[in-house]
């Protein structure tokens, strides 16, 4: 099962993909259900989270609390896309049919999916033990245990376990060239690794190649922190810029903050004290993020510092 999206998502696709489940939601819930479970990989690799949890938070809304026989993992599949709306009871539901399956999952992508939305919650022997139950899997399962194994604070994997796992994950994405996968092993790896540059680098390129726009900047404002620490301020103000461009093209008010506050800490390292008092100042007028506002004004205070030892 390849994974990767093949270039940028086609919008009528996923329309009719929507328009089939809601028309699936007025004749047959059951295949509602199905499309769901079938088109979750299709989402998730392709960036389309929004439309999976719209479908899904339709279903759920017509299901209720009934599982429909023979379709348990399909129904645990729709809480997983629509965790965010769904019912307390509908949570449990899908909880109970992790508990107590005995088998694999029968969906390729339920595992990984399962791990990354509900996993960080659960106990990490019941993480591991999901994760036994599919290790058996095909190629592509295989891979997503891995890299589930060495995800930060999913299991109890010691770091440098924890990289092994994530490295065998990534090359075996590699091998079936799904860029979906490889894209979350380099990001998961980069967080484990104490020289993340390279994977950084190779994890912005594939944020890139699949249209992943909050993804590419947040990548773009965390290789500028790496170039700003090793002295490459140019380099650093160059991603930093981009970062502030995707920001305001997609509206994204957090990443243009942390854009601006590197571009501002960047210009305090040229000597360019009035740039960095601007950009740090245009922190301060995006409303409601008190957390940016707070390491703008410390960022702010260095400024000042350095104009007052000047």
């Amino acid at each position: 099962m390849n994974l990767g999206g093949s270039g940028e998502p086609h919008s009528l696709e996923a329309d009719q993909v929507v328009s089939a489940i809601e028309r699936a939601c007025e004749s047959d819930l059951r295949t509602a259900l199905r499309l769901v479970a079938r088109y979750s990989a299709y989402w998730w690799s392709n960036g389309l989270q929004d439309e999976a949890a719209a479908a899904a938070e339709r279903v759920l809304s017509m299901l209720g609390r009934t599982v429909p026989v023979g379709l348990d993992e399909e129904y645990l599949l729709a809480v997983i896309h629509g965790a965010a709306s769904a019912e307390q009871e509908q949570v449990e539901l899908a909880q109970q049919i992790v508990l107590t399956a005995t088998g694999p999952f029968r969906y390729s992508v339920t595992v990984l999916l399962w791990s990354l939305v509900f996993g960080p919650f659960e106990p990490a022997a019941v993480v591991e033990e999901v994760l036994e139950r599919n290790e058996g899997g095909d190629a592509w399962t295989r891979a997503a245990v891995e890299l589930c194994r060495g995800y930060p604070g999913l299991t109890t994997a010691a770091p440098v376990d924890a990289a092994q796992a994530l490295r065998t994950a990534l090359g075996r994405f590699r091998m079936q060239e799904d860029r979906w996968g490889m894209f979350l092993a380099l990001s998961a790896l980069r967080q484990v690794l104490d020289e993340p540059l390279d994977v950084t680098t190779e994890a912005l390129r594939l944020a890139e190649e699949l249209f992943l726009a909050e993804e590419t900047a947040l990548l773009l404002c965390e290789r500028g922190d790496l170039y700003r620490a090793a002295g490459k301020l140019e380099d650093a103000r160059e991603d930093y810029t981009r970062a502030l461009s995707i920001g305001e093209h997609a509206d994204l008010p957090e990443t243009i903050a942390a854009a601006q506050i590197g571009l501002g800490r960047t210009a305090r390292g040229i000597g360019n004290l009035p740039a960095a008092r601007a950009h740090l100042s245009a922190v301060l007028a995006i409303p409601e993020l008190d957390d940016a506002h707070f390491e703008a004004l410390h960022e702010l205070a260095a400024v000042n510092a350095a104009e007052a030892s000047a």
